[in-house]
């Protein structure tokens, strides 16, 4: 008798040690505030040119509740290429404008639909402002560049549009590592958005405090 109570008390405890550390892990999620990091890739296109790739790295905030969150970033990436704009005195009415970093501030509502043990998958749309860092179109030296030019430049600098994001994050307790990935659509008045902006990225997020009082 004594020996059947000892194996039914532990199956019972076998039972409670996972659905323990899943409420431990959904704790530190739920209603949390994560501060993060990350790298990656991003991948645009020049007016007129190819698509290219190049790092990114950023900073990031995450504010959970139990099955969403709101996403708030910044991120720079370390291109440097040559777009253009349109100018009837220049060959093929094409000036060449040498275009370096590009400066990104996102934000979006993310769902968490469904838990897979540490798994959590997220998608959302948002919003995502990106920014040239420098513009500058060029000329040979003896070329005498029309305002209208540099005012062709200065519109297709920046640009805010539609964002799309998907990604898994991995639970440890209060830390977190991701993947990620999203997009801009393409937009013809940008000088890096001929083609979707494309990023690609994975980074560490930390739970620093809870998101609504009183709830530790």
């Amino acid at each position: 008798m004594r020996k059947t109570s000892w194996i039914f008390a532990g199956l019972i405890c076998a039972a409670l040690v996972p659905a323990v550390a899943g409420a431990q892990r959904m704790r530190d999620f739920d209603d949390s505030w994560f501060w993060g990091v990350k790298a990656g890739v991003s991948t645009f296109s020049p007016t007129f040119g190819d698509s290219e790739a190049s790092a990114t790295y950023g900073i990031e905030w995450l504010i959970t509740r139990s099955r969403g969150g709101l996403y708030v970033s910044l991120d720079e990436s370390n291109i440097s290429t040559t777009s253009g704009v349109f100018d009837p005195t220049a060959e093929n009415s094409f000036r060449p404008v040498q275009v370096d970093k590009l400066r990104r501030v996102g934000f979006a509502a993310l769902a968490f639909p469904k838990r897979f043990g540490r798994f959590l998958p997220y998608a959302g749309l948002g919003v995502s402002v990106n920014v040239v860092g420098d513009a500058s179109p060029l000329s040979t030296g003896d070329e005498t560049l029309d305002d209208a030019v540099f005012d062709r430049v200065e519109e297709r600098r920046s640009l805010a549009g539609f964002l799309g994001m998907a990604g898994m994050q991995m639970q440890f307790q209060k830390l977190a590592v991701f993947g990620q990935a999203s997009i801009v659509p393409s937009n013809s008045r940008f000088l890096l958005n001929d083609q979707p902006l494309g990023f690609f990225e994975l980074g560490a997020r930390y739970n620093f405090s809870g998101s609504r009082e009183g709830i530790r």
